[in-house]
């Protein structure tokens, strides 16, 4: 068959192509095959400024240069990463084509180059990784933002809206002789920019033979305004949990009697503190060309050294000693001495821990603690001052003033780092004008060898009299000591511990434990119990096997029992298979021998299996056991767990028998979840999290006509990743006042479709105040590939024709194709040298992503029929006059 130029193909050449014709001389010196790279195609790049990803974005890429096609989308993600200019100025530079800078690329970690990575630029510039489809953004110095070594010591709370953001957590056990029921919940109001209403409650539920009770107690429930981000004011119910974080100035007041109390609260706070930088002092930062060993003296000192990335980068100070010097950075690239730099340094005297200033906290009320008697509650006041005496050391002292009772905790904490030696001690005494007093001791220290010791004694009036004290009732002494060292290729560790205590014991809020004896007859309850152990364990690796063996002796002391002692032996051989999906299984082999003086000798054999798989709908995980000793005994259980994104939900059965009594059912668990409502809506979400107020962030993908499947990937905060529909939400707990960050990617492959996140991908840094929920809104399309063949009326191949619904993608000289669209087709549409054609796809056979049309008869159409997006007569003309400048005149009459 000869082809033929018609009079359509001429009158659509200049129709769609005029003034084309000027680069018909360019085009036609191109290699045939190659003309689509001279043209440039749209791809979908990764972004990135300072090694931060930004996420995938389309941008049209052609010989030499870059051209964006959401330069308002870029302009307003690099203002948000913390580039200072702003999103006009940004988008004017980005709205132009951009020199591509490719020959600076650091691809395949080829960082030898000169200049590897880094250009110098009066606005903007891009450096085009085309081995790694990436497109490194880089701004002139002034415009560039804060790096984490050179931000600022305080947190700048993130964008979001005040919102209710609720944890609940619930329980629930079972055995033959008593029912349990917990319920507990943790949340908080934000009520404007810097003030939020936080709570926290608890509810519990026993049945037994001799009763049943219930009690629904809030524990907190309190008003709180920060002022300046260092200053803060409550009021309402309180207990000490927030004095003993950084929301409430870290005291860590171990004897002075600090309960919950119905009252007012001031004074400072950490919670706004930047933990990566306190402690840093005057940035030390440099220009780097390509990626270089930095090293930092203080005189013939060597402070530091560090592998920094090209471009703008801080040097880490925390190691730095205190004090005002000059600092010398050396910049070594590939092994040699480029040039030499002395900066000055300056930081203040601390406690190494990032609050170097005083922290100190004033409050007053009533106590709203149960008492013995049922006393009206008592007018408390209490105070408390921490302040920094030398690097690492700190003095804390408080005060509690109760009626005519004075108490007083002061204490020191020092902590320090020598080599590769680390160690801690705190010291701490109470004295009261009742007669309390108290001491306690702590230390902890490592290398290699770890030592671990604490010490705690107490003494209150109420131990010999029948009056309670505010807080602090009974007597106690402990002494708690453990030690640990590698040996032989093991674990060698010894351990022991003493109490002794007197407590009063208020009948009607003790501690009873479901089946056991009602100890509340006696006023005061004294006893006293101590612990030694010895033991040593190894583990070893038998191919696809892992043994583990431990050996030891133990004694055990108290009061009410006779002294027990003997020996133990535990022998476990493991197995772990992975899957290629992430799931694993873990089957293990149990064998426990135990000796005692008291008590019979007994050998218990267990078997054990875990299986854990992830599904599109979150992880399952399921646990069997059983277990066999030498006396008859037995049990098993089976439990479960799934993740979802409602929350995680666990439960176990367990059966035991073969003793004296009756074989005993066990069933335990345990359901914890969260919400946020705000002016998004409401949202629910996994339950992981700390104990503080919390926060979140919610996760709105847009809705797609038509759409199946996953349209992104969500990870972030305390859950496993997990995928979110078109039209779905996700909340991602997080604590407040505290850092955290969610990364939106592309989700994997569904037997749906393919889907490519185009609006708010990548990861992004989050500091939420307890009440705020930051919404994050994303937009996703999707992509099945479409496999087939094109032939015109006649049956013949429509050969290296361009396919309009897929960015101009050719067909193969037997009119085969293989293009990703969006949405099924309805026609697809074709553009050769004898015009448009129109080809009706009827059915498609599915298997994951690929969608086979077979053959597709196509029919000549106008320009008319094409749809408005694809009707575009610059893109048409261009790869019209580029076919006919290809086609020179002898291959023109060729058959």
């Amino acid at each position: 068959m000869k082809r033929h130029f018609t009079a359509i193909s001429i009158s659509l050449a200049w129709a769609l192509a005029e003034g084309a014709w000027a680069a018909t001389d360019t085009l036609a010196q191109v290699p045939a095959g190659f003309e689509a790279l001279v043209e440039g195609q749209v791809e979908q790049l990764e972004l990135q400024l300072l090694n931060r990803n930004l996420g995938l974005h389309p941008v049209m890429v052609r010989p030499g240069r870059v051209e964006f096609q959401q330069p308002g989308r870029i302009a307003a993600l690099l203002v948000e990463a913390g580039a200072s200019a702003s999103v006009q100025e940004l988008t004017s530079l980005l709205s132009q084509p951009l020199p591509s800078n490719s020959q600076l690329a650091c691809s395949y970690g080829l960082t030898s180059e000169a200049s590897c990575g880094y250009l110098e630029t009066e606005a903007l510039a891009v450096i085009l990784d085309e081995a790694g489809a990436r497109l490194q953004v880089l701004l002139r110095k002034d415009w560039l933002p804060a790096s984490d070594a050179s931000a600022l010591r305080l947190h700048t709370p993130s964008e979001a809206q005040n919102a209710l953001v609720h944890r609940q957590n619930i329980n629930i056990a079972q055995s033959d002789s008593y029912r349990a029921l917990g319920a507990s919940g943790l949340g908080a109001l934000g009520l404007g920019e810097d003030s939020h209403l936080g709570f926290t409650w608890n509810y519990q539920a026993n049945q037994s033979k001799r009763g049943s009770n219930s009690q629904l107690e809030f524990n907190n429930a309190y008003y709180r305004q920060d002022f300046d981000r260092e200053h803060y004011a409550q009021a309402g119910r309180m207990d000490m949990s927030n004095l003993s974080s950084a929301e409430g100035g870290n005291f860590n007041f171990s004897l002075l009697p600090l309960g919950r109390i119905d009252g007012a609260r001031v004074g400072t706070t950490l919670a706004y503190l930047n933990r990566e930088v306190v402690g840093q002092g005057t940035p030390v930062s440099l220009i780097l060309t390509q990626r270089a060993r930095v090293d930092a003296f203080r005189g013939t000192e060597l402070l530091s050294t560090s592998y920094l990335d090209a471009g703008v980068q801080n040097v880490d100070t925390r190691t730095f000693p205190n004090g005002s010097y000059p600092v010398t950075l050396r910049v070594i690239e590939n092994g040699q001495v480029t040039r030499t730099e002395t900066v000055p340094f300056s930081r203040t005297d601390g406690n190494g821990l990032g609050d170097d200033t005083v922290q100190w906290f004033l409050q007053g009320g009533r106590t709203a603690e149960h008492s013995l008697y049922e006393q009206d509650p008592a007018a408390v006041a209490q105070t408390g001052l921490r302040m920094p005496l030398l690097d690492n050391l700190a003095l804390t002292s408080g005060v509690t003033w109760l009626d005519t009772a004075f108490y007083n905790e002061s204490r020191l904490d020092w902590a320090g780092t020598l080599g590769a030696s680390s160690w801690s001690l705190s010291a701490a005494i109470l004295k009261g004008n009742d007669g309390a007093t108290g001491n306690s001791q702590q230390l902890t220290f490592n290398h290699g060898l770890s030592w671990n010791l604490y010490r705690y004694s107490l003494r209150s009036p109420s131990c010999e009299h029948t009056r309670r004290a505010y807080q602090q009732s009974g007597c106690n002494e402990s002494l708690t000591a453990s030690a640990s060292m590698p040996l032989a290729g093991g674990t060698v560790s010894g351990g022991y511990s003493y109490n002794r205590y007197a407590q009063v014991n208020p009948s009607y809020y003790w501690n009873v434990l479901p089946g056991e004896p009602d100890l509340t007859n006696e006023l005061t309850t004294a006893t006293w119990a101590r612990t030694l152990q010895l033991g040593f364990s190894r583990g070893h690796s038998l191919g696809q096997y892992h043994l583990i063996h431990r050996v030891g002796a133990f004694r055990n002391e108290s009061g009410s029992r006779p002294t027990e002692h003997g020996l133990y032996l535990s022998l476990s051989l493991s197995h772990n298979e992975r899957s290629t999906s992430g799931g694993f299984r873990h089957r293990s082999v149990g064998l426990d021998a135990r000796r005692e003086q008291h008590a019979s000798d007994s050998i218990r054999t267990s078997l054990a299996q875990t299986n854990a798989w992830d599904s599109e709908q979150g992880r399952n995980e399921v646990n069997t056991g059983v277990g066999y000793d030498d006396l008859g005994r037995w049990d098993a259980e089976l439990a479960g767990r799934v993740e979802r994104n409602w929350g995680e939900t666990s439960l176990a059965v367990s059966q035991r028998g073969g003793d004296r009594q009756h074989s005993r059912p066990g069933l335990s668990g345990n359901h914890s979840s969260s919400l946020a409502l705000g002016r998004e809506g409401f949202f629910w979400g996994p339950g992981q999290g700390g104990t503080g107020p919390g926060a979140a962030v919610g996760i709105v993908a847009a809705p797609m006509e038509n759409a199946n499947g996953a349209a992104a990937k969500v990870s972030g905060g305390y859950g496993a990743p997990t995928s979110i529909g078109f039209g779905e939400k996700r909340l991602i707990p997080v604590n407040g006042f505290q850092t955290s960050q969610t990364r939106i990617s592309d989700a994997d492959a569904s037997r749906q479709n393919l889907s490519s996140v185009n609006v708010g991908n990548g990861s992004r840094d989050w500091f939420l105040q307890p009440g705020k929920l930051a919404v994050q809104h994303i937009e996703s399309s999707i992509s099945y590939t479409y496999v087939g063949r094109l032939v015109d009326a006649q049956g013949q191949p429509l050969a290296q024709a361009a396919i309009l619904n897929a960015a101009m993608m050719e067909t193969a000289e037997d009119g085969s194709f293989v293009v990703d669209l969006n949405k099924h087709p309805q026609p697809l549409f074709a553009l050769d040298l004898n015009g448009v054609h129109a080809c009706a796809v009827q059915s498609a056979a599915a298997r994951s992503s690929l969608r086979r049309v077979g053959t597709l008869t196509c029919h000549s159409t106008t320009l008319d029929a094409l749809p408005k997006d694809l009707n575009d007569p610059d893109r048409l003309g261009r790869w019209t006059a580029r076919r006919s400048a290809a086609l020179s005149p002898d291959k023109r009459n060729q058959p």
